[in-house]
């Protein structure tokens, strides 16, 4: 289990320099719509989190709002790869990433990630251990 938290973790961070790297600048817009708004960079973060996860775990399924990746090994992850993409392409600087993990076929809950790439907070919980906040059980 230390290993996947791992890999999620790196690829949030990584998720997350990427997103501190364009805040505030110009944001290519794929989609917008009335209460949705599709960023080229959500596109770009989800490639970067799914490229980390399957390069340690290529079996694994990559379920994401930019699209599904992966095969069909026991672990799923469930990726959101820009959380509050409203905020974030309107300069709030309130967003995070969200990774999760779940076995794919009991669907049991493995883990799951939060990264404000703005705060630099880090949350972060195993099944049946209590979680963190940068490290530091909450």
């Amino acid at each position: 289990m230390k290993d996947l938290l791992s890999a999620a973790i790196e690829a949030a961070k990584a998720a997350g320099q990427i997103q501190r790297d364009n805040f505030g600048q110009t944001l290519h817009v794929n989609e917008l719509h009335k209460h949705d708004i599709k960023l080229e960079l959500d596109v770009r973060c989800q490639t970067t989190i799914t490229d980390l996860l399957l390069a340690k775990f290529p079996d694994h399924k990559i379920l994401g709002e930019e699209g599904n990746a992966g095969g069909e090994g026991e672990v799923e992850w469930i990726v959101d790869p820009i959380d509050g993409t409203g905020n974030y392409f309107y300069g709030i600087p309130h967003f995070c990433m969200s990774i999760a993990a779940r076995n794919r076929v009991t669907q049991e809950p493995l883990l799951g990630v939060i990264f404000d790439p703005m705060q630099n907070e880090l949350w972060t919980v195993i099944n049946g251990e209590a979680p963190q906040l940068n490290g530091k059980p909450i």
